[in-house]
């Protein structure tokens, strides 16, 4: 959900703007209302009790929108859901309106307006608390400093130069807000000379909740169906003041009911006919909600962005009222016919319109049904979302076309003279890009504008510079600049969100550039749309806009043209020279400044073949390994065919193409019909087909796709045909698995684990299933010694990297309904904001297993004893400890504030504590100050016999309210132990976690490590958000304690405190009964809820909890049913509960004096145990 406050002063006082809004609501209605099919409605307008904010006036609306929709959303919907539903409340000086669209239940836009005497100083009007406070945008609107442009700006309702007639007043200066208010704070308005100023304060919630679209319909909505829209009505609010001013409400009132009964008059010009076609029109609608739903999601994926200031929608709705009274509730019976009576007849080439409703209908409805069925399978059900942000604040972006169908009037017919009549004519190819309604940018620029400058640093943070080389999609004549650079703030706000929730390591280590590309397509588009059966049919003519159709464009047809075309050369080298330009402002930069980190290259659809072909002029190989061994027998050859070298003559031009400038590392391609290229060209080449694909100048290639894409295609079969018999690698969903799943990418370890394909006396075509891993295993130990090292050496030569190259991604199954032209907008859309994607980059750019340190954790990692080493004090010391790691450990240590601070600690060496410790030095730091991080010597102390120390803090040096880390360090060779003290108040509220219960899915934690459980981060920051202390506990033994909190820390679990038995337990449940009762009794914490197993039970039992504050996971007896709340259907649904209305509240006291906020785990235990 995207929210945005937007401040809207005007030079009137609160109640001449009620006045002129109400005026100009009216007004609008009937200018903007042509007919059926375009412009408002009013159901009704009445008066309203008890409602939002009280008492006022209700008005329910619709607004038939098709006309302003761009035509990428129109391939998708049917003309007859193209409309909103408008319900407003008007308790003046307090509106509230809510928008919705009966057809796509998951849309939702509220807008709250107060309006106060001021010039927009208030902070927070609409008393904000929480995510909703800190995601909130401020936008102010300016009513003379925010220009309109084009066919939007009419200069008698510009406020720099209108001037009344009535009241004298205007024009408006640019620093008239400042000027004004100067004037008027503190004063009665109207100020004698007629002056005033008032301020609307807009805050408006957007919600488009479907896979792939949520981004680009949020910011098409607040862009131009809210800023523009509002700035425009504001400007004429003020501009027709003359037609409003000396109004009164009665007026203005008979005004309404008069426009009322005007709008159902025109609106109503189609009801002869409506008839039967209106009822089957909506009912097609209608099921239309289903197709739609199948690709909605379940939960707000929060990627964020950040904002940047944005138009918005083109509605009068801003001033009028939104929510719903108890005085409108209508029946869905009700609806229909109301809007079945309204209906928006669809012109079609064809005859066939009915069959057209009902199959655009049925496709939203099947991608509902897909939806909903996936919370029943047993593989989904556990769908959550680790770390998941506050609702969305940030301004999602998207190759968004912003031009409506007026914009589109401006195109002339084609014109075809005799002499040019062939659809390969310069002429025809530039009509028909015209057509398209699309304006050609200077989008080549060598020197696109660079981020901001940052303080110059005299060694560069940044490791990794992303640049995006971003053509559009096949189906995209040309993209306007403004549209790439939506996209690339979508993704560059998405991946910080995914850093700042998982990669925190990478925070300002990797920046994001745009390289804009030639659009290629442009041409290949006119002439197949040409070429199509029905292009006689849409025709120009004088009642429907000139347009070219792509729904019988043959679309894998389009890259094979574009990229054939002479022009393609040029184009390659033009997006060479703007990746220059890129890469050069970078570097001169103060961001980029001494620059010596790796170029990651990022290529969409069309983009990516500009990549490939730029990365090949790169390439240092002027000849390509000879040997290409045809790896399936002679029937399966065409599968094996290698893309085509440069032929010669084009080889020996690369001397004198331009080249890049600076080495590229990874190349990742988003939804690339590359392959099909590189086949095409083979096919076509002259020169032997068994020759080697011409291997890009890049470390590795990365292709990314979508199962359903109608334009992906696999790469690895045209490198070795035998990898058509393996399925590409499922990129694992990032609400699930945000660390990705452990599995191999690496092409060494695929190799090996197929040897019965790889292996030369195995023929692969016998394969032609999919093997079980059990069947594998059985053949491993007899074919992996029969593959031969040189072809393992050849496969690797020709393969472009060291890991698997195909790579496929989620998406809804009710996506293979949709028409395929209607898809290549949608998944190009849909990899900008993709989580999925993002933390699949990030893991490759990364190359870590774990989280590398932050800033504060170097400074611990480097923690400098301040004594140097010296001479164990038994000499037996030195000798037992040869050749043996440190396993020190120590629980962390909770107290109430004014009771002894103890800390206490165990020194171990060896896998089974074989080697005590005993009488020797150890000193004890603390970091009194965390912001600092600075560590004080509190004492120095001799261990004991068992390797124990135990310290109590004097009184005097006794510590307040707060979260102290302690570190321990052996004296003789600087070996430590780390953890944490805490003083809470009394009566802080905690949850409790049993770690083995309520986490993991399976058993051992000193083995392999297991999996967590589904949603299990989530339920615990959520918790943690809420202002609880977090406490986990388990009854493993201590010299476990490294490995599980290496554990917590590589899954991002919340900061906590940890509690492990002292030493091995034959009462482990024992043990956790008398620490939690000991949290209780003696330190005043107050357990709120508490997870764990069916074995936890009768602990948390024990300490006195309720059954319903005991939450189990797992298995359970029917017995425990009574006993406890049991998760049957895991932690995704359980958090669900949790942050609905009433489902859990925050913590009470003083906790929050000793929280961490949104901390977790360090891992320096994790990182001490890899060294």
């Amino acid at each position: 959900m995207l929210i945005k406050e937007y401040r809207i002063p005007l030079p009137l006082t609160v109640e001449e703007y009620r006045i002129a809004q109400l005026y100009m609501i009216a007004k609008k209605s009937r200018e903007e209302s042509k007919g059926a099919g375009s412009g408002v409605e009013i159901l009704v307008n009445e008066p309203y009790e008890n409602g939002p904010g009280g008492d006022g006036q209700y008005t329910h609306k619709i607004y038939h929108v098709g006309s302003h929709l761009p035509g990428w959303l129109k391939s998708l919907l049917p003309k007859s859901a193209l409309s909103v539903e408008e319900e407003a409340w008007n308790a003046y000086p307090y509106t509230k309106t809510r928008y919705t669209c009966p057809f796509v239940e998951k849309f939702l836009l509220e807008i709250e307006t107060y309006y106060f005497g001021d010039n927009g100083h208030q902070e927070n009007v609409f008393n904000l608390t929480g995510s909703d406070l800190r995601n909130r945008i401020v936008d102010l609107i300016d009513v003379v400093k925010d220009q309109l442009y084009g066919a939007d700006y009419i200069k008698e309702e510009d406020p720099s130069v209108y001037i009344s007639q009535k009241t004298k007043r205007g024009p408006l200066q640019e620093t008239w807000l400042q000027d004004y208010w100067n004037e008027c704070k503190g004063n009665a308005m109207p100020l004698p000379n007629g002056k005033s100023i008032m301020c609307a304060y807009k805050l408006c919630r957007v919600e488009f909740r479907y896979w792939g679209m949520q981004t680009k319909l949020e910011k098409f909505i607040h862009d131009v169906a809210l800023r523009k829209t509002m700035l425009r009505a504001h400007r004429q609010a003020w501009a027709w003041q003359d037609e409003w001013f000396g109004l009164s409400m009665d007026d203005i009132r008979q005004i309404e009911k008069q426009t009322q009964e005007a709008l159902k008059m025109t609106m109503s010009g189609g009801n002869d006919s409506s008839g039967e076609e209106g009822n089957e029109a909506t009912e097609s609608s209608s099921t239309l909600a289903a197709t739609l739903g199948s690709i909605e999601k379940t939960e707000i994926e929060s990627s964020p962005i950040p904002p940047r200031r944005q138009p918005e929608p083109e509605e009068s709705s801003d001033t009028s009222p939104e929510e719903s009274p108890k005085c409108v509730q209508r029946s869905s019976e009700e609806r229909k016919k109301i809007w079945s009576s309204s209906k928006n007849n669809l012109p079609s080439p064809t005859t066939s319109q009915r069959f057209d409703l009902a199959a655009a209908s049925w496709r939203m409805e099947s991608i509902v049904r897909d939806s909903d069925s996936q919370s029943d399978d047993d593989e989904e059900e556990d769908e959550f979302f680790d770390c998941q942000e506050d609702s969305v604040s940030l301004a999602k972006w998207s190759s968004l076309d912003l031009l409506t169908e007026e914009d589109l009037d401006a195109s002339p017919p084609v014109v075809v003279e005799s002499q040019d009549d062939s659809i390969f004519s310069h002429r025809f190819l530039k009509s028909t890009m015209s057509e398209r309604g699309r304006s050609v940018d200077t989008l080549y620029s060598s020197s696109p504008t660079s981020s901001a400058v940052q303080q110059p640093n005299p060694s560069c943070a940044v490791s990794t510079l992303v640049l995006i080389l971003h053509a559009g999609s096949v189906l995209d004549a040309n993209v306007d600049l403004t549209a790439k650079k939506s996209d690339i703030t979508t993704f560059r706000g998405a991946l910080e969100a995914v850093m700042r929730s998982h990669y925190s390591s990478l925070i300002g280590h990797i920046t994001v550039k745009l390289v804009s590309c030639p659009s290629i397509c442009t041409d290949s588009l006119g002439i197949l749309s040409s070429l199509s059966p029905y292009s006689f049919d849409v025709s120009p003519s004088v009642s429907v806009t000139p347009h070219v159709t792509n729904d019988s464009v043959p679309i894998g047809a389009i890259p094979l043209l574009a990229s054939g075309a002479p022009e393609h050369v040029e184009a390659v080298s033009r997006t060479i020279q703007t990746a220059n330009g890129v890469y050069a402002d970078f570097i001169r930069s103060a961001e980029g400044k001494g620059f010596n980190g790796s170029v990651c290259f990022i290529g969409d659809s069309v983009g990516s073949i500009l990549a490939f072909d730029a990365l090949c002029r790169s390439s240092e190989r002027t000849e390509v390994e000879t040997g290409f061994d045809l790896i399936l027998e002679s029937d399966n050859k065409h599968l094996s065919a290698p893309i085509p070298r440069r032929r010669s003559s084009s080889t020996s031009e690369h001397g004198n193409l331009v080249k890049l400038d600076f080495e590229v590392s990874e190349l990742f391609m988003f939804g690339s019909p590359l392959s099909l290229v590189l086949a095409f060209r083979k096919i076509s080449s002259s020169e032997d087909r068994q020759s080697a694909i011409n291997r890009p100048a890049v470390n590795q290639v990365y292709n990314l796709f979508h199962p359903t894409d109608p334009m992906a295609a696999r790469l690895e079969p045209l490198i070795s045909a035998r990898f058509s018999l393996l399925p590409p690698v499922n990129i694992p969903r990032y609400q699930k698995y945000p660390l990705g799943s452990g599995q191999p990418y690496h092409l060494l370890e695929t190799v090996q684990s197929n040897p019965q394909i790889f292996s030369e006396g195995q023929s692969a075509n016998i394969h032609n299933r999919r093997l079980s891993e059990v069947s594998i295993q059985s053949t491993v130990s007899g074919v992996i010694d029969s593959l031969p090292l040189q072809m393992i050496n050849s496969l690797a030569q020709r393969w472009w990297g060291n890991k698997r190259l195909d790579y496929a991604l989620y998406c809804p199954e009710g996506l293979a309904n949709f028409p395929t032209n209607a898809l290549p907008h949608l998944f190009h859309a849909s990899y900008w904001e993709s989580s999925d994607v993002i933390a699949f980059i990030l893991r490759q750019l990364g190359r870590f297993e774990i989280d590398q340190p932050s800033a504060q954790e170097e400074k611990d990692l480097t923690f400098n004893p301040g004594q140097p080493r010296e001479k164990w004090i038994r000499k037996r010391t030195s000798v037992k400890l040869k050749n043996v790691t440190a396993n020190h450990r120590a629980n962390d240590v909770l107290v109430k504030e004014g009771t002894s601070q103890v800390l206490t600690a165990r020194f171990m060496y060896g896998p089974l504590d074989m080697i005590t410790l005993a009488g020797e030095k150890v000193d004890i730091h603390i970091m009194k100050d965390s912001s600092a991080g600075e560590w004080s010597l509190l004492a120095t102390e001799v261990t004991d016999k068992t390797g124990r120390i135990s310290y109590t803090i004097p009184d005097n040096k006794a510590l307040g309210y707060g979260l102290y880390p302690v570190k321990m360090v052996v004296r003789g060779d600087h070996t430590s132990v780390d953890f944490s003290l805490v003083v809470v108040p009394p009566r802080t509220e905690c949850v409790v976690f049993s770690i083995d219960g309520s986490f993991t899915a399976s058993m051992s934690v000193t083995g392999r490590d297991p999996k967590v459980r589904a949603g299990a981060v989530d339920v615990v920051r959520f918790w943690q958000e809420l202002g609880y202390l977090i406490v986990y506990i388990t009854g493993r033994p201590d010299m476990q304690q490294t490995r599980v909190l290496a554990w917590l820390a590589q899954h991002n679990f919340p900061h906590g405190l940890v509690s492990f038995a002292d030493g091995l337990s034959t009462d482990p449940l024992g043990y956790k009964t008398a620490y939690l009762k000991n949290l209780i009794q003696d330190h005043g914490i107050v357990i709120h809820v508490a997870y764990g197993s069916s074995k936890d039970i009768s602990v948390y039992t024990a300490v006195g909890l309720k059954p319903s504050q005991i939450f189990i996971v797992g298995k359970v007896s029917k017995k425990h049913h009574s006993q406890a709340v049991i998760l049957t259907d895991g932690y995704a649904a359980h958090l669900s509960n949790l942050m609905s209305h009433g489902g859990s509240r925050p913590a009470q006291g003083n906790a929050r004096m000793v929280l961490v906020p949104r901390a977790a785990f360090s891992q320096t235990a994790s990182m001490r145990r890899r060294r």
